[in-house]
């Protein structure tokens, strides 16, 4: 069996409990393929699970490689995915963790990546993109000429969704903070409010969603058991 490098975690806590280990490789399944990583993203989500806030929606098998997205080089892939090929280059989520060497990952959840990035740039990209997709247009259903703010525009995902909205036609209002101002400007945002300085309540009116990047105050990076 081959075996490869991962960050296991064996019980929910603080960052402590990330653990480079040896490991088995993942097989990938009917559908799936087996890339190995270049580079992986880090996200709000994974310590939220590791420190074992999720637990009650999120729950998982410990011990479990964490991390969902990621960017690499194919490997193999099953006989059933006939759209990808060994050696491509692709970035997209995992089905079984990216804190690894190598990763078990979908088809569907997999693009060819862009030769204008970098493995890294690439690896930062998928949960992001499509959190302010899904949002915007599954959830929100904006189109062109509706009036949108984004709350947190110089986020993760609030980076995306103004290009996003801005691209589909949308006037696009983003709160920042001051240091981001020319930076979410540079997006095409076309208002911009420094949330520091300003009520947004003041200042806007009259918009056709709300698209919220921000949420309640984050809870402590761990919670006890």
């Amino acid at each position: 069996m081959s075996t490869m490098r991962a960050i296991h975690v064996h019980s929910y806590g603080d960052a402590d409990q990330l653990k480079l280990e040896e490991i088995p490789q993942p097989e990938p399944q009917e559908g799936e393929v087996l890339v190995r990583v270049h580079a992986a993203g880090v996200n709000p989500i994974d310590w939220k699970i590791r420190s074992g806030w999720m637990k009650s929606v999120m729950p998982v098998t410990l011990p479990y490689v964490p991390g969902n997205e990621f960017a690499g080089v194919i490997e193999r892939v099953d006989p059933h995915v006939p759209t990808l090929r060994p050696g491509q280059t692709v970035f997209g989520q995992s089905s079984g963790g990216a804190y690894a060497e190598y990763c078990a990952a979908p088809s569907r959840a997999l693009a060819p990546m862009p030769v204008s990035l970098s493995f890294d740039e690439a690896a930062a990209a998928p949960i992001g993109a499509t959190t302010a997709w899904q949002g915007l247009f599954d959830a929100g259903q904006l189109h062109a000429g509706q009036r949108v703010l984004i709350l947190g525009g110089s986020g993760g995902v609030g980076t995306f969704a103004v290009q996003f909205a801005h691209r589909a036609g949308a006037q696009v209002i983003a709160t920042i903070s001051t240091h981001n101002v020319a930076f979410v400007r540079s997006l095409d945002a076309d208002v911009v409010i420094d949330y520091t300085r300003t009520h947004i309540e003041d200042e806007i009116h009259n918009v056709d969603l709300v698209f919220d990047t921000v949420g309640e105050r984050q809870p402590p990076a761990h919670t006890p058991h």
